[in-house]
């Protein structure tokens, strides 16, 4: 389940991996025997919905948790029966890959507003993983894993008729066979500049189009609680809050 992120760890010099927990989760002894095995000393946990019982077992899986972040996930009508107009003709819109991903490395490094581990993260967290390396981290995980290696790992980039970037998104197609498919945003951004100018509602519009023309049906994407701009934006374009995510750092 522990996914070992190189470019994070070749920057922060410590091990590093990643983990995604499912709400309905429960082989928490396994998941325990995983973590002390691992190589990673620190493990980012992003954890759905979680319940007391989830948050007393993910308690015990290292010395130290801290909470990071708390994302409130969205999710849009049934993309497969419910019409939507197309609201970006206007952009140009690129698939990133080999070519383009360090535009969009730049294109995240100059929008990204955030404390990037989550507004909650300790100080001494701070203090051992500076807010320039964690932004450097992520935009190095992807670019190396949402540039064309993985189908179901994409980023675009959009930009108006001049080759201006105005905006990106960077998302995981999902499918579990059983009808809950779609896409999942970790990052819509926009060009400083062109903020409050209806950019981000068109990139959100797109996203759109690419989950209907792969067949899937639900466009789900998190905010930040205290990112109440990309909540209404997300709310403009149909979707509803359907769950919490949590975001814990496990600290060995």
């Amino acid at each position: 389940m522990i996914d070992y992120s190189k470019q994070e760890s070749d920057i922060f010099g410590v091990h590093f991996g990643r983990l995604n927990i499912d709400e309905d989760f429960d082989d928490w002894s396994a998941l325990k025997e995983e973590v002390d095995a691992s190589e990673c000393n620190y493990i980012r946990v992003k954890i759905k919905n979680p319940k007391g019982p989830q948050l007393d077992n993910l308690f015990s899986l290292a010395p130290k948790v801290h909470l990071l972040e708390i994302l409130r996930v969205y999710r849009s009508e049934d993309l497969s029966v419910t019409p939507f107009e197309n609201a970006h003709s206007d952009l140009i819109i690129e698939k990133v890959n080999d070519a383009n991903k360090d535009i969009l490395g730049q294109f995240i490094l100059d929008t990204y507003d955030d404390v990037p581990f989550g507004n909650y993260t300790p100080a001494h967290i701070q203090e051992r993983f500076p807010a320039n390396k964690q932004l450097l981290g992520i935009i190095e995980f992807f670019k190396e894993n949402y540039a064309g290696k993985d189908k179901d790992k994409v980023a675009y980039l959009y930009f108006n008729q001049d080759k201006k970037p105005l905006g990106c998104v960077v998302s995981d197609y999902f499918d579990d066979g059983k009808g809950d498919s779609g896409t999942y945003s970790y990052y819509v951004g926009v060009a400083r500049d062109e903020r409050n100018k209806g950019i981000q509602y068109k990139v959100v519009n797109f996203i759109k189009f690419f989950i209907a023309e792969r067949g899937y049906r639900f466009l789900d994407g998190s905010t930040r609680l205290s990112n109440l701009y990309s909540a209404r934006t997300m709310e403009k374009n149909g979707c509803k809050c359907i769950r919490y995510d949590w975001v814990y750092l496990l600290e060995k």
